[in-house]
C-alpha cells in the first residue's frame, strides 16, 4: 500500500480544478524507476530524479487519484514538505536575524 502524507490525502479528497501540485514520488523497492517515470508522465510532468529512488513530478490535482493508484509506489508527499522558508516552517524560522 502506498503511503500518502496528510496534504496529499487532502488534495486527493478535495482537488482544485485547473491547479497543479508538485509531488515527491518514491518508488517501492525493486521497481524500475524508468518504467515508473513513464507511467507518471502519462498523468503529468516528471521534473527530475532525486536520491533514494524518488521522482519530482508535477500533476493536475484532479489526477491525484490516478497517480496514487499506480503500482510500484512506496510513498507520495508534496514537494513543499522539505521547504525551509517562512511559508513552509511558519514561526519556527526567523529569516531577518532576530
Amino acid at each position: 500500500m502506498t503511503y500518502l502524507t496528510h496534504p496529499v490525502r487532502r488534495l486527493r479528497e478535495e482537488p482544485v480544478a485547473g491547479e497543479t501540485v508538485t509531488l515527491l514520488v518514491r518508488a517501492a523497492e525493486g521497481v524500475d524507476l524508468d518504467r515508473l517515470a513513464d507511467r507518471l508522465a502519462a498523468h503529468g510532468t516528471v521534473e527530475e530524479r532525486l536520491r533514494f529512488a524518488t521522482l519530482r513530478v508535477t500533476v493536475p490535482q484532479d489526477a491525484l487519484d490516478a497517480v496514487c493508484a499506480l503500482e510500484g509506489i512506496a510513498a507520495i508527499e508534496t514537494a513543499n514538505t522539505l521547504a525551509l522558508d517562512p511559508d513552509g516552517a511558519g514561526e519556527d524560522v526567523e529569516l531577518d536575524g532576530d
